[in-house]
């Protein structure tokens, strides 16, 4: 009795045990089942999803890029249009500005030539250039002026109006109108100021004697001349050679070569060593 309770003891415990088992298992696969059913739609759905971002991204790329297109082409389009617009205009401006350039110039050419061509402007000019070329320097003396010394020498005989004074070859005293400069034969005479030579005149005492207009009715006389420069009618610049010196008159032989020089004002004789440095 006590064998039977034990061993039906025994057989329920394991019966027990085997449900208990079976009732685990059948647990675990339903659990199983509904867990892959749940992770099934979830993995479908994120698949989906992707499916469908990546679908719109498509689109969205698709659309931005035909929207860039049509920005690009529209950009493209406007800068071409004003592009050619503006060269168009520029090199329409630069024409119409060469064209105002070249009539311009043209005029003035035309101006010019015609200006060139009048009569009256051609004879002007020339004859403005005739007067430059003739005008020559200054003629203008003055109780101030300086002159130079016409030649290098020692004074033989001095001016002297009030009182007078011993030529040796005359071998007398007499008024003395001007200076004897003792110089060599050959020696060149410059024009002691600015002058136009008035007259040529060849003088027995004087011999070859140029006498020049100085202005405000000053005159300079060079005698004892020889080999002129110059002519009647020439303005000589002060320094200019005028001629050279030459043998002496017959009324200078015990004197010897030397130049005269003498200075009027209004015709009447003035001292030129007033005049001279």
């Amino acid at each position: 009795m006590r064998k039977n309770r034990t061993a039906k003891f025994i057989f329920n415990g394991a019966l027990l045990a085997v449900m208990a088992v079976l009732g685990v298992t059948a647990y675990q696969v339903a659990n199983k089942s509904e867990h892959i059913q749940e992770v099934l739609p979830l993995e479908s759905t994120k698949e989906n999803d992707t499916a469908d971002a990546g679908d719109s991204l498509s689109e969205g790329t698709d659309t931005l890029t035909e929207t860039g297109t049509n920005l690009v082409e529209a950009d493209m389009n406007e800068a071409s249009d004003t592009g050619l617009l503006d060269s168009e205009s520029l090199i329409s401006d630069a024409a119409d500005g060469l064209t105002s350039a070249n009539a311009a110039d043209a005029s003035t050419l035309n101006d010019t030539d015609a200006a060139l061509n009048s009569p009256d402007i051609g004879e002007s000019t020339s004859v403005n250039a005739q007067v430059s070329l003739h005008k020559g320097p200054e003629v203008n003396f003055s109780e101030d002026t300086l002159m130079e010394w016409p030649v290098n020498g020692h004074v033989l005989i001095d001016y002297s109006m009030d009182q007078s004074v011993y030529f040796p070859t005359l071998d007398q005293y007499k008024l003395s109108p001007a200076i004897s400069v003792q110089a060599v034969e050959g020696a060149p005479v410059v024009s002691a100021v600015n002058g136009t030579v008035y007259s040529i005149e060849n003088d027995a005492e004087t011999g070859t004697t140029v006498t020049m207009e100085l202005g405000n009715g000053y005159q300079a006389i060079y005698g004892q001349l020889t080999d002129l420069d110059v002519a009647e009618g020439d303005t000589v610049t002060k320094g200019s050679i005028i001629g050279y010196v030459a043998a002496p008159t017959k009324y200078y032989s015990e004197e010897g070569s030397n130049l005269y020089f003498a200075m009027k004002k209004d015709g009447e004789p003035i001292d030129p060593i007033t005049y001279l440095p």
